[in-house]
């Protein structure tokens, strides 16, 4: 006789997560705001010279990105009042009131553009440098040759440059690439250091998960972040899966994004910037759509580089 057959399963209702993913927030997306210090010791002081938002949408694996130009006057506060300097002074500013900068400047940039911000990596020369080495270099292309004649490589030596084409950048150039200025403009720079992190990205997840220890231990030195560093496989698998080389980037400068002219401060084009965002780095998922997730701790500051 044969066996009766098994009732038809019962589908089981999943309960959805209590909260987000820490790495994806609110709005399903990978948000962080990179900051480049210039400090050194002839000029004390961290003035952020790179303030860059990047964003990566793990479900469509596209991501976006845009910086915010130094000269940039009057940027809103999250008191609504506005920082009447430039905003490269707006991170000390905050550091020195404050006592965490970064986090500070995270509130700041999310309630001015009206987005998310997950986390932020705050980075210095000597951590470009060191991440740059560890990683064997980094590789640009460019479409047209770059010369700056005012830059000042050494004491001996003025005037850097790279050629169109692909150029291979070791630790000392690929710093350089992201400071000088003086070949076109500070909106060009700002696009250059885009590119710097992209190809740091790229050469980050060609050389797989197993590179990662080391470059932690290296960025526990020379990197503040409040990004979940217990977390950074789920961070490299997110990177590694987004196309690079197609995301969207721009720089808010004017005429469009801002009111003035260049080699002058001006002010954002509040409106414009939220306009670019949300068509470029919309809100994905509702709350509770993520796998739960126990929330780590958040890793802590380590000593500015």
């Amino acid at each position: 006789m044969s066996p009766s057959p098994s009732p038809s399963p019962i589908p089981t209702a999943i309960a959805p997560p209590t909260g987000p993913d820490p790495l994806l927030g609110t709005d399903g997306r990978l948000t962080v705001l990179l900051l480049g210090s210039d400090y050194r010791p002839a000029h004390p002081g961290n003035r952020t010279d790179a303030i860059m938002v990047v964003s990566v949408d793990p479900t469509t694996e596209k991501a976006a990105g845009f910086s915010i130009p130094r000269d940039t006057s009057g940027f809103p506060l999250d008191n609504g009042r506005k920082y009447g300097a430039k905003v490269n002074g707006l991170y000390a500013h905050l550091q020195s009131t404050t006592g965490t900068g970064g986090l500070a400047l995270s509130k700041a940039v999310s309630k001015a553009f009206d987005i998310e911000i997950d986390g932020y990596v705050f980075i210095g020369f000597n951590g470009v440098k060191a991440l740059v080495a560890a990683v064997g270099g980094v590789d640009v292309t460019l479409d047209k040759p770059y010369y700056d004649a005012h830059y000042w490589v050494n004491a001996h030596h003025q005037g850097w440059g790279l050629p169109a084409g692909r150029s291979h950048l070791g630790p000392a150039d690929a710093l350089i690439f992201a400071r000088s200025r003086k070949g076109d403009s500070d909106f060009g720079r700002a696009r250059r250091q885009q590119q710097l992190v992209m190809a740091a990205l790229t050469k980050v997840r060609s050389q797989g998960i197993a590179k990662l220890p080391r470059l932690l231990q290296i960025a526990s030195r020379t990197v503040r972040t409040n990004l979940p560093l217990d977390r950074a496989s789920d961070l490299f698998d997110i990177v590694s899966k987004t196309d690079l080389s197609k995301i969207e980037r721009t720089v808010f400068g004017p005429t469009k994004f801002a009111a003035g002219g260049p080699g002058t401060s001006f002010e954002l084009k509040i409106s414009v910037c939220r306009a670019w965002i949300k068509a470029n780095l919309p809100p994905i998922r509702p709350m509770g759509h993520w796998p739960a997730v126990a929330t780590p701790a958040a890793s802590p500051i380590v000593p500015a580089p």
